[in-house]
């Protein structure tokens, strides 16, 4: 009879993108020994680049020595820029945190089945982790975006989707407002745009301050940065 293996870990994962950091927190929750592989730094709120033209800081190429949260990857019929970094593709996107319209749902390749139901209560999960709310502002941006939306469709078809970002008192740092406490301070939006750079505020609901925080601070998980997994030929 072989002798029982013991691993340091019952699961790992590959990412701490939106689908890591998910299976990392719940995993995590049952009790299981959970690690997360992380080719990307760990970037706090003040080590983000005021511009993305500090290469060095916006651009994942390790050959040329640039470790940003910015990586691109050339496939045969696509271009990809995605997230470096733990939060992966959470530290550049738009925050736009959206519930797909009727049209979609109605598709015949989802089969059988109401899917916009069955779906529905893990998208108000997502929702709530995430800390989807509307902004309270229209700015000058989304004013020309508007007017060039008109232009093309010859009608209004701007709205407000719901963003995950944190609307304190602007620049006020508050004890966590999410999770009862038990997540990282925050500090309200300060509506400067630097959304996609990488917020230096800490309003943006990036992963590493919901389910990555909570499945590190909460569930033990530990999270490896600089870590990258290939395969073997």
């Amino acid at each position: 009879m072989e002798p029982e293996k013991k691993f340091d870990y019952d699961y790992i994962i590959i990412g701490s993108g939106f689908g890591g950091s998910v299976s990392a927190m719940r995993l995590g929750e049952k009790g299981y020994r959970v690690a997360v592989l992380e080719k990307g730094r760990r970037y706090r709120t003040e080590d983000f680049p005021c511009t993305n033209w500090n290469v060095r800081k916006s651009l994942w190429m390790p050959g040329l020595g640039l470790y940003g949260i910015f990586a691109l990857t050339f496939l045969r019929h696509v271009f990809v820029l995605h997230g470096a970094g733990v939060g992966g593709g959470s530290l550049n996107y738009c925050n736009q945190l959206l519930v797909p319209p009727d049209e979609v749902f109605e598709k015949p390749e989802w089969g059988s089945g109401d899917w916009k139901a069955r779906l529905a209560p893990f998208y108000e999960v997502a929702r709530g982790m995430l800390g989807a709310n509307p902004s309270p502002r229209v700015g000058t941006a989304d004013e020309i975006l508007a007017d060039i939306g008109r232009e093309i469709r010859g009608e209004d078809t701007f709205h407000i989707n719901d963003v995950g970002v944190f609307f304190g008192e602007p620049d006020k740092t508050v004890p966590d407002p999410y999770f009862n406490g038990e997540g990282p301070d925050r500090t309200g939006c300060t509506f400067c745009g630097a959304c996609i750079v990488g917020c230096r505020v800490g309003g943006k609901n990036t992963l590493d301050k919901n389910y990555l925080y909570l499945a590190e601070h909460k569930h033990g998980v530990e999270i490896i940065p600089e870590t990258e997994a290939t395969v073997s030929p």
